[in-house]
């Protein structure tokens, strides 16, 4: 389904679809769709900074070197008269509102998920709070709900299915409906050519 097909479809603001379709854009490497949708953000009268935000959140979903030549698409797509810099909390402030924003997200299994993350490497336990979470996800540009829905986007497009769980129900701790999730579904399935309904109920079925 085109980019601009799916901005015509209800429950989910095309704000948010243009970031979820440039996010899983960059996971399949299709630099001319992510091209597109960010053209399509321009159009739509966005922020750029919306645009940088979501590629900067990619380097932990996607990886560096996606996200480089990321960078170099969406430029072209959308110039910018100057490098952009900046943008997230102070120093200071990073490592509490990651640990918080954590909490928000993973609620009564925050504690297990800890666990995991330190049972697996302690560099990786401190990197998810400090770089991901104290870093970008806390950058106060687009708001928390969002951000999970790029990041449900992501993992569903990568088939990471208990990841997908997870942040699927961290995005309704912090608002999101189920109308806004199956659209984020239908946005990340869209290049699949698989019925839709059939495509999504499954990963619908994971967050109950």
């Amino acid at each position: 389904m085109q980019p601009e097909r799916l901005l015509d479809r209800e429950h989910l603001a095309p704000r948010i679809r243009t970031l979820i379709g440039c996010a899983t854009a960059i996971w399949h490497a299709d630099w001319p769709r992510l091209e597109r949708w960010a053209e399509l953000a321009r159009q739509l009268g966005q922020p750029r900074a919306d645009i940088e935000e979501t590629l900067l959140q990619c380097v932990l979903f996607c990886g560096f070197p996606r996200v480089i030549t990321a960078f170099e698409h969406a430029a072209r797509a959308w110039p910018s008269e100057r490098p952009p810099q900046g943008g997230a909390l102070p120093p200071e402030r990073q490592r509490a509102a990651g640990e918080e924003l954590f909490a928000t997200i993973y609620g009564k299994n925050q504690t297990a998920v800890r666990a995991m993350l330190a049972s697996y490497h302690g560099e990786l336990h401190d990197f998810v709070f400090e770089a991901a979470y104290g870093r970008i996800l806390t950058r106060p540009h687009l708001p928390p709900q969002t951000r999970e829905l790029i990041a449900v986007g992501v993992l569903v497009a990568q088939r990471q299915k208990r990841q997908f769980a997870g942040h699927a129900r961290g995005a309704m701790h912090l608002g999101a409906s189920l109308e806004e999730l199956r659209e984020v579904l239908v946005t990340a399935l869209a290049d699949d050519g698989a019925d839709t309904d059939a495509a999504i109920a499954p990963w619908l079925a994971r967050i109950h």
